[in-house]
């Protein structure tokens, strides 16, 4: 058990998804490896005006 507040003391990897089946997280994420920040940039963003239908 890792001792954190998303632990629930059934640490099993399932090693082909990579992912555990107690809590649902990856390996990286239970051993706080931080994730990638989403990408924020303008170019990341959908294009509202376009998907709105016109009238």
């Amino acid at each position: 058990m890792s001792g954190d507040a998303l632990c629930v003391g059934v640490c099993m990897i399932d090693w082909d998804s990579g992912v555990c089946l107690g809590c649902g997280r990856t390996a990286d994420e239970i051993n706080g490896v931080p994730a990638p920040a989403p990408d924020t940039s303008a170019a990341a963003q959908p294009d509202v005006a376009a998907a709105r239908p016109a009238g």
